[in-house]
């Protein structure tokens, strides 16, 4: 990228003169630190044999139905192909075509490698085209390259994230090109955007338009050429806008906008440096508040020009985003949490460092060692987790190909052996089933305003675009039709309803996620097959019954309601 030109250039010709890092290094040296430090960020990926994110069986289970489900009828059983302009595909766009050719775990670990390189180089893009050279200050960005956002396995966003850096130092470098056809480049960029993640464009769009914003009052543009430059920026983002409206679902009934309580903001604000909730996590934390007052105290840090506007409206609307939310494309997770991250990397390319040489290399020297530590850190816990994923995967084979499997996990408790407190990344160790024994899972995500998949039509009415393990206690209670009876036909009331209630007559399989103590549940409905170090596999007994009214559902079943789901066998 070419820097910026006119007040911009002034700036980073200061800022060269002025920063403490730029003498004694050269620019082999500064390439070859960077060189090492992404190297060395990419090293836990090839320590394990699964890339343990939260959502990356999940993601990975949908890649393997998408590439063979038209070759294999047990796949076909359970679900359905749903392509259509979903807002949020780049790993299935890109991970598809290649199923072929590597196994989609494989593929999992070099799209997250993929993800990692597109955030580095989109960082390190945007600071070079905002200040006119790249120093030690933006190693930085590596503290925040395992976040919380990475450990849920939000890669398209990540992905999306990256892109947006990218595009954005684009249109800051070709500012004097300024006319329909950079508006037209910019517009086709715009639907790559779309179809990598809705929010990332969103991002973008919100630094383009604080961008122009503080451009047009730093340069007192009359109001004519205003306009003119304003419609010329905003004809890129039509090709996405006509997009949305086409693919925007209908309005939804009742819309949810969730922000949770304060210790939920502060994990937030957390989220950059947050991974497992580990020691390395609380360290960096500190690290980061306490050089950050350092700096801004003493004013070692300044913002390229124009870059002020931008960090202030992103910093707003992490402030102000809940954490979860409900509407037209579904549940949206962690919105706070993923404009925390993004603003982190947008913070390390707007700023440069213009304190004292020496401070500058303590600090660096700081940054790159907790860097390493972070990297030890990760490795060792994702062996961890590795070393779970292969036991529990071993075990799954007493599952039968394509039956339907019910997870269970008290949520709020840990599970024996996991390396922190980092639960969410259980929530989906069914996913694994789907992998190798195409199970259907009522867990996966199968939303269809997002997905490219759906549950096949007679598993519909058990199915969630996304959904929760059932606690222990919710496994005995809804297998009782006397407790939960007012339920039936009430679809909408709640995901874990949905196949919750009467799950005996529904689920060929549960896996119960424990901490060590793995007994069973339901007795009456459930025998053992398999058992392992924090997790039991059991096979659903037909005809049980639980709970206080034993003969209730003998009764409901002469009568005609078993709510047994009629699906054909699958073939083995």
């Amino acid at each position: 990228m070419r820097p910026v030109t006119d007040s911009l250039r002034r700036q980073s010709s200061i800022t060269r003169e002025t920063s403490g890092l730029r003498p004694a290094i050269d620019r082999r040296g500064i390439a070859a630190i960077y060189v090492a430090l992404t190297i060395a960020a990419l090293v836990p990926l090839f320590l394990v044999d699964v890339v343990p994110l939260a959502n990356m069986p999940n993601h990975m289970a949908r890649v393997r139905i998408l590439a063979e489900i038209a070759q294999d009828p047990v796949l076909a059983l359970n679900y359905r192909l749903n392509w259509g302009l979903q807002p949020n595909l780049a790993l299935d766009l890109l991970l598809t075509p290649l199923a072929g050719v590597l196994p989609p775990l494989e593929l999992g670990r070099w799209f997250t490698a993929l993800t990692m390189l597109v955030l580095i180089g989109g960082t390190l893009a945007l600071h070079r085209t905002l200040h006119g050279q790249i120093g030690l200050w933006p190693t930085a960005l590596f503290l925040f390259l395992y976040n919380h956002v990475l450990a849920w396995g939000f890669l398209n966003f990540l992905l999306g994230l990256g892109l947006a850096m990218w595009l954005f130092a684009a249109w800051i470098a070709t500012e004097e090109r300024a006319g329909w056809r950079r508006s037209a480049a910019f517009g086709a960029a715009g639907l790559v955007m779309f179809f990598a993640h809705l929010m990332a464009l969103g991002i973008y769009g919100l630094l383009v338009a604080a961008w122009e914003l503080a451009r047009n009052r730093r340069a007192r543009t009359p109001p004519r050429q205003t306009v003119a430059r304003w419609t010329l920026a905003g004809l890129q983002f039509v090709p996405p806008a006509i997009l949305l409206l086409i693919a925007l679902p209908p309005s939804v009934a009742d819309p949810e906008w969730v922000w949770g309580e304060p210790i939920v903001r502060l994990r937030g604000i957390w989220s950059p440096v947050l991974t497992h909730f580990g020691t390395v996590d609380l360290l960096l934390a500190i690290f980061v508040l306490v050089a950050g007052f350092l700096v801004l105290l003493r004013r070692w840090a300044r913002p390229a020009a124009g870059m002020g506007l931008p960090l202030l409206l992103l910093t707003a609307a992490a402030l102000a985003a809940p954490f979860w939310t409900y509407g037209r494309f579904g549940g949206v997770w962690g919105l706070d949490v993923r404009l925390w991250v993004a603003l982190s990397f947008v913070a390390i390319a707007a700023l440069s460092f213009s304190g004292p040489r020496q401070a500058g290399y303590v600090l660096a020297a700081v940054m790159i060692g907790l860097f390493v530590v972070r990297i030890y850190q990760v490795s060792q816990d994702w062996r961890q987790y590795d070393r779970q994923i292969a036991e529990y995967r071993s075990a799954a084979a007493v599952i039968t190909p394509g039956a339907r499997v019910l997870q269970v996990q008290a949520r709020g408790l840990p599970v024996a052996g996991e390396p922190g407190a980092f639960r969410d990344l259980y929530y989906h160790f069914t996913s694994y089933t789907v992998l190798d024994r195409r199970a259907f899972l009522p867990t996966l995500f199968t939303d269809p305003a997002k997905q490219p998949i759906v549950a096949a039509p007679a598993l519909a009415e058990i199915d969630t675009p996304v959904g929760w393990p059932l606690r222990p206690g919710e496994l005995v209670a809804w297998a009782d039709p006397a407790v939960f009876d007012w339920f039936d036909g009430e679809d909408d009331i709640g995901d874990v309803r949905r196949y919750g209630y009467m799950w005996q007559d529904r689920f060929d399989f549960v896996v119960y996620l424990h901490d060590g103590n793995g007994a069973n549940p339901a007795p009456a409905l459930l025998r053992m097959v398999a058992d392992g170090s924090f997790f039991s596999i059991f096979r659903t007994l037909e005809g049980g019954c639980s709970g206080d009214y034993p003969a209730t559902c003998r009764a409901l079943r002469a009568s005609g309601r078993h709510w047994r789901l009629q699906v054909a066998a699958p073939s083995p």
